[in-house]
C-alpha cells in the first residue's frame, strides 16, 4: 500500500473517530485530540506493508536493505529488457532478446526465494543484466532512427552478434547458482542406481 493511500485512510478514520467522540458522544477535547493522533499513528503504522525476501521481513534480515535494493534495479532492468524486446522488429534478435529476458527473470525469482545467493550472482546484476538492458536499449534507438547507413548497420549487427554471447553467460550463471541442488539431485541419482543395483543381486 503506497504511503499516500495509508495516510488518507489514517487521517479519515483519526478524524472520524475525533468527530464521533467530541461531538456526538461529548468527550473532552484533549482526550478526543490524543485517541484521534494514536489512531493515526496506529494505523499507519499498521497499513504498512510488509517487505519478504524468500519468506523473511527485509528488515530482520541482515543486509536486508541492500539486497532489496539489488533485487528492485534487477527488476527495473528485466522492465527495460522486456519493453526493449517487444520493441525489436528483427525476429531472430527479438527472439535472443526474449530468452535472455525469460532466463533474467528465472534467475531473479531464484535468488528471491534464494537470498544468500544473492551475494554469488553480484556480477551478474552489476554487470550482465545492465549490460543486457544498455545494449537492448540502444539497439531499439538506433532501429528507430530508420537510419541504414554502414556505421548504423554494424552496431545493430554486432549487438545482435552479442545477444547470444549474453544469453550463455545467463544460462551459467543459473547453473553456477544452482550448484548445491544439482549435486544433491545427482547423489540422489547415483544412491538410487546403487540401491537398485542392491536390490538386483537379491
Amino acid at each position: 500500500m503506497k504511503d499516500t493511500v495509508r495516510m488518507i485512510i489514517s487521517v479519515i478514520s483519526a478524524a472520524a473517530l475525533f468527530l464521533l467522540l467530541f461531538l456526538l458522544l461529548r468527550w473532552n477535547l484533549i482526550v478526543c485530540v490524543l485517541l484521534g493522533v494514536g489512531v493515526y499513528f496506529g494505523l499507519f503504522f499498521l497499513l504498512k506493508p510488509s517487505r519478504k525476501i524468500g519468506g523473511i521481513d527485509v528488515e530482520s534480515m541482515p543486509g536486508g536493505e541492500e539486497i532489496q535494493g539489488i533485487l528492485d534495479d534487477a527488476q527495473t532492468d528485466l522492465t527495460v529488457i522486456r519493453k526493449a524486446t517487444e520493441a525489436i522488429t528483427d525476429m531472430a534478435v527479438q527472439r535472443n532478446a526474449r530468452t535472455l529476458h525469460r532466463t533474467g527473470t528465472r534467475i531473479l525469482a531464484y535468488l528471491t526465494e534464494n537470498p544468500e545467493k544473492i551475494k554469488l550472482a553480484r556480477r551478474f546484476f552489476s554487470y550482465y543484466l545492465d549490460t543486457a538492458a544498455r545494449l537492448l536499449t540502444r539497439y531499439v534507438d538506433f532501429q528507430d532512427t530508420g537510419l541504414r547507413s554502414e556505421e548504423v548497420t554494424d552496431i545493430l549487427r554486432k549487438t545482435a552478434e552479442a545477444l547470444p554471447v549474453l544469453n550463455t553467460a545467463f544460462e551459467r550463471q543459473f547453473t553456477h547458482l544452482m550448484e548445491g541442488e544439482l549435486m544433491d539431485v545427482e547423489a540422489d541419482i547415483e544412491l538410487l542406481k546403487s540401491t537398485l543395483k542392491m536390490e538386483g543381486r537379491q
